[in-house]
């Protein structure tokens, strides 16, 4: 009786085994790789003399990175914590989460304030235009996160979705890449990269678990769309004329 229940349950657990194999993989590379991005993307532009100059260090500034490196810190803790089977307390630091999403929005619109305000701007920008980089990239980070907290009693939703917020995160990143190529590109290179790179990881969650997952598709949809238009609605003289106004 019970070399027949192996058996027949044998193909299941093997199945299951391996896709969830797969996905402690996968969150694992990306809980490895996105900080990695981000000290790749930042740290240089303080030691060597790189295309993209950075900001001076403010205390909003320092702030501002402090929320940032605490996400990107705690979507690794969280993603050994689902590894370990620790759910209570991924349960507890989620509502820590919540706070820091809040602050992360909210430092961040003001980091991007300061910053247009001083006329600092990605070369090809100007400050005015420039600050729909850092403003669309708090509200798309926002509801994101929204839609995570939605989704969070559904396990496969929830936890790819906060994947896609991290993504959000890479356009500052790699636009300070050491590269002399980077500023000629501009937009192509501060979108295109980040959207490709969200597009590999639906390809390959899709071809891994043989079947799409929509809140992650919308969330990559969402993410790969916002470039091109708020590099359209940059450009136009109603949105110069707004933020100037406000910037007064």
């Amino acid at each position: 009786m019970a070399t027949n229940i192996a058996n027949f349950s044998s193909p299941e657990l093997t199945v299951r085994r391996s896709q969830a194999s797969f996905e402690h993989r996968f969150f694992f590379a990306a809980a490895i790789a996105f900080p990695l991005m981000t000290v790749l993307g930042f740290v240089p532009n303080y030691i060597f003399d790189t295309p993209v100059k950075p900001p001076p260090m403010t205390a909003l500034l320092g702030v501002h990175v402090v929320t940032i490196v605490l996400w990107i810190v705690l979507f690794s803790v969280q993603t050994f914590l689902i590894s370990a089977k620790q759910v209570k307390l991924h349960m507890t630091l989620g509502m820590f989460g919540v706070a820091l999403a809040v602050a992360t929005v909210v430092f961040g619109i003001m980091t991007g304030y300061a910053a247009a305000a001083r006329g600092a701007a990605f070369p090809g920008f100007t400050a005015e235009q420039f600050f729909i980089v850092p403003a669309g990239d708090m509200v798309i980070f926002a509801l994101l996160v929204a839609a995570a907290i939605y989704y969070r009693k559904n396990a496969a939703n929830h936890k790819r979705l906060m994947l896609v917020t991290m993504v959000t995160f890479l356009a500052p990143s790699i636009s300070r890449l050491p590269l002399p190529f980077i500023p000629a590109l501009g937009g192509i290179w501060m979108f295109g990269v980040p959207s490709l790179i969200a597009i590999l990881l639906l390809a390959g969650d899709t071809y891994r678990t043989g079947k799409l997952n929509k809140a992650f598709a919308a969330g990559i949809g969402l993410l790969i769309l916002s470039g091109p238009i708020r590099m359209a609605i940059c450009r136009t003289d109603a949105w110069t004329q707004l933020i100037a106004s406000i910037l007064r």
